[in-house]
C-alpha cells in the first residue's frame, strides 16, 4: 500500500509522523511525504522517505498580506497535492495537523482517497477541525476537551521506542533535573529556572537545553551548589529524561508523551501564546494523571520556587515515576496503522 503523509512546521507535527512512517515501512508499505521547502522535515526526515513539497504557509496570527498569500498558497497547494495523489497511485492519506494538512486533506477528499487525521494535542487544531467531515478516523494523542465522537480513537502520540526506565526509589546520588524549553528554547525558562532552583540551596545536577543560540550566560545564573551543563540542543531528549529524576519543560504534546512514557513527571510551564491554549490543556491532562504540576508564567517567581521545593521535599517525583500511565504512546503508530488497514476491509 502507498501512504501519503503530511506534516510540516514544527517537531510536534513532524516527529510523530516520522514514527508512523517508520511503522508503515516496517510493514512493507511505501511512504511519500508532503512537506514544505523550509520546514524541519527537510533536516530530519529519513532518507528512505521521499519528500515532495507544496508552497502552503500558516494563516492564523498573520497580518492581512500574509493571510492573502496563505489563501493563494492553499489553492496552489491543493492542486499540487491532487497531482501527487494521482501520479503516485496513493491508497491512503494521513495528515498530522498544522497548516499543511488542509490542502492535502482537501485533495484526498477530492480524489476520493481515504483520509485519516492525527491530533497530538488536547484540543483539535484548526486544520484538523476543518477536515473532520472528510475523514474516516481521527486519531487522538491525548484525551480532548470535548466529547469524543464515534469516529475518534485515542491511540496516543507516536514516539520513538526506548528502553524502559527503572524506579527512582533508593537513589543516593544528588538530584537530577532536565530543563528544556523545547528545540526553540524559552526565554522564561532560561532566565527563571536557575533563580528558582538556586533559592532551594540544594546540591543537584542539571542539564539545561537553552535553544539554538541562547546558551550564553545561563551557566552563570546557576549557583555553585548546582552542577549545571548548558547546551543549545540535545540530540536525544529521551536519554536526558531517563537520566533525570524529573523534567522542567513546556507542555508540548510530544515532550509530555515522551516524559510520562519513560516514567518521569514534569513541572510544566505552558507556553501562554500557544494557539487555542493547547499547551495548558495538555498540561491539565498530565496533572490529572498525577504525573506533573503546572506553573503558569502569570504566577510569581516565588510560586515557582515553592512548587519546586514541594516536589523535592515530598519526593513527589518518585510518586510520578510510579504512577500509572493509561496511554502507551510507544504503541501509537502500530495502533494507527492497524486501524487504518482494518477500516478498509
Amino acid at each position: 500500500m502507498k501512504f501519503l503523509i503530511s506534516a510540516a512546521g514544527t517537531g510536534g507535527h513532524v516527529f510523530p509522523a516520522i514514527e508512523f512512517s517508520k511503522e508503515c515501512i516496517a510493514k512493507n508499505n511505501e511512504v511519500i511525504w508532503v512537506g514544505t521547502k523550509a520546514g524541519i522535515e527537510n533536516r530530519v526526515l529519513p532518507k528512505k522517505i521521499r519528500l515532495l513539497t507544496i508552497p502552503m504557509s500558516g494563516f492564523r496570527g498573520k497580518n492581512l498580506i500574509l493571510k492573502i498569500a496563505s489563501l493563494l498558497g492553499l489553492i496552489s497547494s491543493t492542486f499540487k497535492s491532487i497531482y501527487y495523489i494521482f501520479s503516485n497511485n496513493i491508497d491512503y492519506v494521513v495528515c498530522f495537523g498544522g497548516y499543511i494538512s488542509l490542502p492535502v486533506g482537501l485533495s484526498a477528499w477530492i480524489c476520493r482517497k481515504p483520509l485519516f487525521l492525527h491530533e497530538q494535542n488536547a484540543v483539535i487544531g484548526t486544520s484538523n477541525r476543518l477536515l473532520i467531515k472528510f475523514s474516516q478516523l481521527i486519531f487522538l494523542g491525548f484525551p480532548i476537551n470535548e466529547p469524543i465522537r464515534e469516529d475518534m480513537l485515542l491511540v496516543g502520540n507516536p514516539i520513538q521506542k526506548s528502553k524502559k526506565s527503572s524506579s527512582l526509589e533508593g537513589n543516593q546520588r544528588p538530584l537530577r533535573i532536565y530543563v528544556t524549553g523545547g528545540s526553540q528554547g524559552s526565554e522564561y525558562i532560561n532566565q527563571n529556572i536557575p533563580i528558582a532552583l538556586n533559592s532551594l540551596e540544594l546540591q543537584m545536577e542539571v542539564k539545561h537545553q537553552s535553544g539554538k543560540g541562547k546558551s550564553s550566560g545561563i551557566k552563570e545564573l546557576y549557583s555553585s551548589k548546582i552542577s549545571a551543563e548548558i547546551r543549545d540542543f540535545y540530540d536525544s531528549p529521551q536519554d536526558l529524561i531517563l537520566w533525570s529524576d524529573f523534567v522542567i519543560s513546556r507542555a508540548g504534546a510530544i515532550s509530555l508523551s515522551e516524559t510520562i512514557s519513560l516514567n518521569r513527571g514534569s513541572l510544566m510551564i505552558p507556553l501562554p501564546s500557544a494557539i487555542d491554549n493547547h499547551q495548558l490543556l495538555n498540561a491539565i491532562n498530565i496533572a490529572e494523571l498525577e504525573m506533573g504540576v503546572i506553573h503558569e508564567e502569570s504566577e510569581l517567581i516565588e510560586s515557582l520556587s515553592e512548587k519546586l521545593k514541594n516536589i523535592i521535599e515530598t519526593k513527589l517525583y518518585i510518586q510520578w515515576s510510579e504512577a500509572e500511565n493509561n496511554i502507551d504512546h510507544f504503541q501509537a503508530a502500530r495502533r494507527m496503522l492497524s486501524s487504518i488497514l482494518k477500516s478498509q476491509k
